[in-house]
């Protein structure tokens, strides 16, 4: 499988397969290293701030394609990945048998800890397949606001259904943390009522808030780093875990929402 690989200023890798879809090396701390897998050749689910979704949808990636792409972040950095997310091109949970094979032989083959695979979706109305895996589950919600929430996510299940499947999650893996992704838009969910909004439902206690700093993309513009800490904060006062996701990989177009094929 041919491939072509670009560099970032800050360390990341970005690995772009002959077939088009598209693979991420980040690097962590103490020479480790998260890859971030793609499930799909494009996206199906049209969310609007995200660019792999504007060039539509090919097919769905084979699981012997996803292993392709461990297999090739190997061969670059020579050792085996402290963590693998499937966050790059595509919807997993449209793509979920061969998504949860390929992450099932990842854990097997290369002994990486269930705790350290993470599936993400965007919540669409098949959100209930998901109650019952191993691997870390992280929900990209971006906004509680319901009208917002149809604008930039229209194929996304409601805030009410999410924080339902939330409580259900809990049931089921009561020790386990569930991730809240939150890409932080100006002028589309960043003001103090969608805070207020955001601290104001009760989500269950191990829910874990990932604040993602978002890459420009047409008329979806940056917040500073500022308003992230206040959004972070505001959420630890609420009694939650909040973390900050710095933006890598931007100058190659890697990072959150900007991968693209051709």
């Amino acid at each position: 499988m041919q491939y072509m690989i670009s560099k970032s200023s800050d360390g990341t890798i970005k690995i772009t397969f002959k077939e088009g879809f598209v693979s991420v090396i980040i690097p962590t701390i103490d020479e480790k290293y998260a890859v971030c897998v793609s499930s799909q050749l494009g996206c199906p689910v049209g969310c609007s701030f995200c660019f792999t979704g504007k060039r539509g949808f090919k097919r769905n990636l084979t699981k012997e394609e996803m292993m392709k792409q461990i297999e090739t972040v190997m061969t670059i950095i020579g050792k085996i990945p402290n963590s693998v997310v499937f966050m790059g091109m595509g919807e997993p949970t449209l793509n979920l048998e061969n998504v949860l094979e390929a992450a099932e032989e990842i854990h097997k083959k290369y002994s990486i800890a269930y705790v350290r695979i993470t599936i993400s979706t965007s919540c669409l109305k098949n959100l209930n397949k998901l109650l019952n895996i191993p691997f870390n589950l992280a929900l990209s919600v971006h906004s509680v606001d319901e009208k917002t929430r149809k604008k930039i996510m229209p194929k996304s299940v409601s805030t009410k259904t999410i924080l339902n499947f939330a409580n259900k999650y809990f049931k089921i893996h009561p020790k386990k943390y569930l991730m809240i992704e939150y890409a932080l838009m100006k002028g589309i969910n960043d003001s103090e009522k969608d805070i207020e909004k955001l601290t104001k439902i009760k989500w269950p206690k191990r829910t874990l808030f990932n604040f993602i700093q978002f890459n420009e993309i047409g008329k979806f513009k940056q917040v500073n780093i500022e308003r992230m800490r206040e959004f972070k904060q505001a959420m630890r006062d609420a009694g939650y875990k909040a973390f900050i996701r710095q933006n890598r990989g931007s100058d190659i177009k890697a990072a959150c929402g900007m991968l693209d094929y051709k």
